[in-house]
């Protein structure tokens, strides 16, 4: 049994986004057998039996450290507590959500110049938690390609980590966001002949996270305004837009799709608006809704995403509408889970729509589809790479080495030192691949530095 140290950047409580279900999810799997101590921003209202929960602050982060063996966070936490960089605790980092391309996203304020200085500062701040981890954990096989290259960047995929692992699945694991174990169960109705303006028959699209810069969703707004003008029975439910953390401000997608469907005379009739869904209560709005809609724009960040919300949809067995470019998109369309249409196709997605309302026969069939789906992403068994390692947590091998690797680091900008094997090694490699013509002109680049 080992001492395992959580600490969340995200509040956590009956209102939660990914990032606070995630850690409340794994605190709860690695408490059935650790000693699991999990420090929040804010003070909770959950409670568990086997689960000791404090308020994150500089000191009970230092105090904790000093007692538990291993630390589980995202990087951020590293730039919070930065005492935690060198501390001898083993630490394994989240980077489920690649934050550095999320970023480039979001509105900036700043000059050009203000953007690029915030830019390679967070970018640094990743090299950071990158250099000082023993293990990392990201949330599909395409973000382990990225962080892959991240780390090797970084210099953590080194010959003494590669001999010991060369597949790299010991550094570098991959752990999805999961599903409840248990199925989704309706408690109470809550919008079907409940909500204002939504009717006991009407056929019920639900947005199910947040409405941040990534997403789409006034294209959503756009498609449901020529729904609208075939059918009035369709709707479109938005679970939330303001975050429950009070430090993540409302984005401007959210202003601008409200804007929007006010705009439409949309707002109220054929769309609605909630502020945020209980984490204990959103099944209840899954199980009423009809379809699932995941509406992004086409950019890197969707392409390395892992929409967290789509999970619960596959959970609820609610049959799933998506623009195309991520991984669980691709994922509703082998398993047919539902349909795909293309970024920023308003008509496209406006027919899926109507197709997919006309079609509960199908609906059925997808919705047998997801259920089947979410076994395979059950909590405990994306996260049972992490609570295995936490059987038997070891510091990564390459730190053993530390002196040696914070040289090559500090001198990453010269030649290092006795490399003569490695530009004997090059000089042959040259001189089979360009002959001895080549090799004369590599080895006078060598010697002028370049």
């Amino acid at each position: 049994m080992s001492r395992v140290l959580l600490i969340s950047n995200d509040v956590i409580g009956k209102q939660m986004a990914g990032p606070g279900i995630r850690t409340w999810e794994l605190a709860k799997l690695l408490a059935a057998e650790h000693a699991v101590t999990l420090l929040t921003p804010t003070q909770t209202e959950l409670q568990h039996p086997r689960l000791s929960t404090q308020v994150s602050t500089q000191e009970s982060v230092r105090a904790c450290a000093e007692t538990h063996d291993v630390m589980i966070g995202q990087g951020q936490v590293l730039s919070r507590y930065p005492f935690l960089i060198a501390h001898s605790i083993l630490k394994v980092i989240d980077l489920y959500d690649p934050s550095p391309i999320g970023f480039l996203e979001t509105t900036q304020p700043q000059t050009i110049n203000g953007q690029l200085e915030s830019h390679h500062a967070l970018v640094r701040e990743q090299y950071t938690y990158l250099r000082a981890g023993d293990v990392f954990l990201c949330a599909s096989e395409r973000q382990w390609d990225f962080w892959a290259g991240m780390l090797m960047a970084a210099g953590r995929i080194n010959p003494v980590v590669y001999s010991n692992d060369r597949m790299l699945r010991n550094l570098l694991m991959v752990s999805p966001f999961g599903v409840p174990t248990q199925a989704a169960a309706h408690r109470r109705r809550v919008l079907k002949g409940v909500w204002p303006g939504i009717d006991r028959d009407d056929v019920v699209l639900l947005w199910g996270g947040g409405l941040w810069e990534w997403f789409d969703p006034m294209m959503a707004v756009s498609a449901m305004s020529l729904v609208g003008r075939k059918r009035k029975d369709i709707k479109l439910f938005f679970m939330g837009v303001k975050r429950p953390n009070a430090g993540v401000t409302t984005s401007h997608t959210a202003e601008q799709t409200i804007a929007l469907a006010d705009q439409l005379g949309l707002t109220n009739q054929l769309v609605f608006f909630n502020d945020w869904v209980a984490y204990e209560d959103r099944e209840n709005f899954l199980l009423e809704a009809d379809l699932g809609l995941n509406v992004h724009r086409d950019n890197l960040e969707t392409r390395f995403s892992f929409r967290t919300r789509m999970m619960d949809y596959i959970w609820a067995g609610l049959p799933i509408i998506s623009t195309e470019g991520d991984p669980l998109s691709d994922m509703v369309r082998a398993k047919q889970l539902g349909l795909t249409v293309p970024c920023g196709d308003v008509e496209s997605l406006a027919q899926a729509i109507l197709q997919a309302a006309d079609a509960p026969a199908i609906r059925q069939t997808w919705r047998n589809n997801c259920l089947e789906t979410a076994q395979e992403f059950s909590w405990d068994r994306v996260f049972e790479p992490v609570v295995a390692w936490c059987r038997s947590p070891a510091q990564a091998k390459d730190k053993e080495y530390a002196e040696v690797w914070n040289s090559c680091v500090e001198n990453s900008g010269s030649r290092p030192k006795h490399a003569w094997q490695y530009y004997l090694q090059r000089a042959i490699h040259h001189y089979r691949v360009t002959g001895m013509r080549g090799l004369a002109t590599r080895v006078m680049s060598w010697s002028c530095g370049r």
